[in-house]
């Protein structure tokens, strides 16, 4: 949590947001990025699973999220995409 706080102390002074705002921001990307580093460590060939024998179940759970995530921005980029070409 001192980390987080520094990083957000020193966001929030250069950046001119608020204090606050930029500790959720700086504590949610540090549980991302911790989850999808023990996703990627437990996938097949990952540090907890190099011979891909022992995969959790839930990975093929983040596979489907990730992929209908994917697509739901490709298809608001598409969407986006459409709408600008018809000015």
């Amino acid at each position: 949590m001192i980390l987080a706080s520094a990083a957000a102390g020193l966001v929030s002074y250069f950046s001119g947001l608020g204090y606050w705002l930029v500790f959720a921001i700086v504590v949610a990307a540090f549980l991302i990025n911790g989850f999808v580093a023990v996703v990627e460590d437990d996938l097949p060939g990952g540090f907890n699973n190099p011979d891909g024998t022992d995969t959790p179940a839930y990975i093929s759970k983040v596979t489907w999220v990730v992929r209908g995530v994917g697509l739901l921005a490709l298809g608001l980029i598409a969407f986006s995409l459409v709408l600008w070409g018809l000015d």
